[in-house]
């Protein structure tokens, strides 16, 4: 049976250290002649797992001042997607299936927080959305920071990095379904806030679940093209 490289070893070791000494986001790795030693690993093989690492956004190295632990992020991974997940309607039924759950189930928790400055700003993208429209203008970036910042308030760096992830990867499979040609989807993504800002919750998933009908009916158009 062959044996994993010497630098996955060394990989598995350092993050062994990394939990058994607690090390947390922030926290500062020891010098690598030190490290080295305390994994009993060559310099050489640490050298590759550290960089390894950096890539997986496990560790970050700070130019003239070591390394470091990261904080967890999906950012490494929507980097590392094979350029072939990207051909248009790819596994797009999937993730627009997990992106729908996530974001409809999560209208009640933000309906808690009816009065945000979040969902304030989130109108304000809204409207922007439709400017945009109107002008015949790309609204990728703005739907982007909409979907991110409405979920903000709920303080849960998990979902936060979760509805990053899925948009991502939807962008990415997605990118050619056709946008409505009488536009509207600024209006959309209001009525969500609007529901969401009167607290009722039911409304808000409605509006939502809409949102994601109106997504899959132009995805469909897509396949078929």
């Amino acid at each position: 049976m062959s044996r994993s490289p010497i630098y996955r070893e060394a990989q598995v070791k350092l993050r062994d250290f990394i939990k058994a000494r607690g090390l947390g986001p922030g926290d500062r790795l020891p010098a690598e002649a030190v490290l080295a030693a305390e994994l009993g690993v060559s310099r050489l093989s640490l050298r590759e797992a550290t960089r390894s690492l950096q890539t997986l956004g496990v560790i970050e190295a700070q130019h003239g001042n070591g390394l470091f632990v990261s904080t967890f992020s999906f950012r490494p991974l929507i980097e590392q997607l094979p350029y072939g997940l990207a051909a248009p309607g790819m596994a797009l039924e999937e993730i627009l299936t997990a992106r729908e759950a996530m974001e409809v189930g999560l209208m009640p928790a933000v309906a808690r927080r009816a009065g945000s400055d979040e969902l304030a700003e989130c109108a304000r993208l809204a409207h922007r959305m439709t400017e945009l429209e109107a002008a015949g203008e790309q609204i990728t970036a703005v739907d982007r920071a909409f979907h991110l910042l409405l979920y903000k308030g709920l303080g849960n760096p998990l979902v936060d990095n979760l509805i990053e992830l899925f948009w991502e990867i939807f962008v990415r499979l997605g990118d050619a379904i056709p946008a409505p040609v009488e536009g509207g989807r600024g209006a959309v993504h209001l009525r969500i806030v609007e529901a969401l800002q009167s607290g009722e919750a039911l409304d808000a998933v409605q509006r939502m679940q809409e949102h994601f009908d109106d997504v899959r009916v132009r995805a469909a158009m897509l396949r078929e093209t």
